[in-house]
């Protein structure tokens, strides 16, 4: 989260603001405002617009002025704000967007109206589904596609106010519609979205079904639950209330040891968290090498809290893995290159939480990049993720990742590896391999040899084939000739391409070693592995 935001609830300040823009001007000699107490705010209204619902909707005509204020004060003008409506079918009315204050709040005061709807129970259900998960419209009676993002450094709230008990798309109430509302609940808290409920008891017949399931959003996603009065009013003061509510923990991942949780990480590396490691139980161990065809556990370490936040966390720990090697891309819509093991939902307490994902069939050949990201709705991404995760892994810590493979050698029988050699950063690079070691080398009679393969081989040899402590040892194999520091320079990489690269350990010396291979792009680390040469 960032450093400014403030620890506890926020009290927000209302101010005489237009609804469409934001300036924060101050005249001279008059100090500026104080930072946004909040940060970048995401927000959708998710309304029950049937016939019942006539006091409420009046309610929120006469304050949408000033829940929209409030939001744009607080995140200092960077919001985005949107509005599904719902009776038995489901309108989107607003995409998040930003800076749409002005249309959501004309819709809200000049269409927005009461009407239809005529049974209970309604779509609450699915019409908090469309917002949380961006669903389509196809095959739904909903009129277009939900298309807005949520932003992974935002504070992202859903504000539900109906009367209804859920019904799904049949217009009939049971056990199955309060499992599809847990069922969105529940991954309102995976994608760090904080729901909160407003209930209008425009009748008591249903009252006892209604609160529990409303009551559950607020609970399972960190966020509260009010009843209005019957009448509806109330209505707007408790979304105001609801909005307050930004307090920020800070639950954090080692990128290395050095690390203390500081955004941006100032110490280089961010491929080498001590916080994730892959054991064959639940039970902890020291860390092994994935056992290829089993369920493997991924055991990674919550630290609370870090430096900009503080209290109990809770939100979403989510796991990934990619084949080893440097450069890997980020899309939150698909994953990138990296393909999804587990999640986990955890309340995370002061001290260190250890949560174990089950890895369930680990593919061959068995050797991978680890990614671990917290996701939370009152822990949100300081910056917004990219497409380059050693970008995102270095200036959020919510984010870690771990490349580290065990190879184990015979000393007369050598063992191979890979390194894939990509391209996240979005545009073409001249990229160095170095090949090194952060304390013991492997010595002796033992070898190093890379296989570029002959695609990158050319692209090595068309850049000038330069190399420092390398020396060619086959059609596209190079050999590590020092194995403190050999590098391959200025191989060029366009957007997009990822090489396999095969490595060869050959065992000397009895004893464990340690090799890494670090890809630069002008000078930068965009990722890295770490090999353990066991020699036995």
């Amino acid at each position: 989260m960032h450093p400014f935001r403030r620890r506890g609830a926020v009290a927000l300040a209302v101010a005489a603001l237009t609804a469409s823009a934001v300036q924060f001007l101050a005249p001279a000699g008059v100090a500026a405002p104080a930072p946004a107490p909040c940060g970048p705010l995401d927000v959708t209204f998710v309304l029950d617009d049937t016939g019942s619902m006539g006091g409420a909707i009046t309610n929120l005509k006469t304050g949408i002025n000033s829940i929209v204020n409030d939001v744009v004060t607080a995140s200092g003008g960077d919001y985005q704000f949107g509005l599904v409506t719902f009776k038995d079918n489901i309108t989107v009315v607003n995409d998040l967007a930003p800076g749409n204050a002005a249309a959501v709040t004309n819709y809200v005061t000049n269409t927005l109206a009461a009407g239809g709807g005529s049974n209970e129970p309604e779509a609450s259900d699915e019409a908090l589904n469309t917002a949380v998960n961006r669903k389509p419209a196809a095959g739904r009676p909903q009129n277009v596609d939900f298309n807005g993002v949520w932003r992974t450094n935002a504070t992202k709230f859903v504000v539900l106010v109906t009367d209804a008990r859920p019904g799904g798309f049949d217009d009939a109430y049971g056990a199955a519609d309060v499992a599809n509302a847990s069922a969105v609940a529940n991954s309102a808290l995976a994608n760090g979205i904080k729901v909160s409920a407003v209930y209008v008891p425009t009748s008591a017949t249903y009252q006892a079904q209604i609160v529990p399931v409303m009551q559950n959003y607020a609970n399972t996603t960190g966020g509260l639950y009010t009843a209005a009065a019957a009448d509806g009013s109330g209505t707007a003061s408790a979304i105001r209330k609801f909005l307050t509510d930004c307090r920020q923990t800070d639950v954090w991942l080692h990128d290395q040891t050095t690390d203390t949780g500081v955004e941006t990480n100032p110490n280089g590396v961010v491929w080498n968290s001590p916080d994730i490691k892959v054991c064959p139980t639940a039970a902890d161990c020291p860390g092994i090498q994935p056992v290829v065809g089993a369920t493997n556990y991924v055991h990674v370490r919550l630290n609370n809290p870090g430096p900009y936040g503080s209290g109990t966390g809770l939100g979403t720990l989510k796991v990934y893995y990619v084949d080893a090697g440097g450069s890997t891309s980020w899309n939150n819509a698909t994953n990138g290159d990296w393909t999804f093991i587990g999640q986990q939902s955890v309340s995370v307490p002061a001290g260190v939480t250890v949560v174990k994902i089950p890895w369930v069939n680990v593919p061959g050949p068995g050797h991978f990049c680890l990614l671990a990201r917290w996701v939370s709705a009152t822990d949100p991404m300081t910056f917004a993720e990219g497409s380059n995760t050693a970008l995102n892994t270095k200036n959020n810590n919510n984010i870690a990742w771990r490349n580290f493979i065990t190879v184990r050698v015979k000393p007369t029988k050598p063992v191979k590896s890979w390194f894939t050699v990509g391209n996240a950063t979005g545009r073409t690079i001249k990229t160095d391999l170095v090949v090194g070691t952060p304390g013991k080398p492997l010595v002796g009679n033992g070898r190093v040899v890379i296989d570029l393969g002959p695609r990158l081989f050319e692209r090595w040899k068309a850049a000038g084939g330069q190399g420092e402590g390398v020396k060619q040892a086959g059609e596209t194999s190079i050999e590590i000739a020092d194995p403190r520091r050999a590098v391959l320079h200025g191989i060029l990489v366009e957007p997009g391409e990822r090489f396999k690269t095969e490595l060869t350990f050959t065992g000397g010396t009895v004893g464990e070693f340690e090799q890494t291979v670090t890809q630069l792009s002008e000078g930068e680390d965009i990722g890295g592995v770490g090999y353990q040469v066991i020699v036995e």
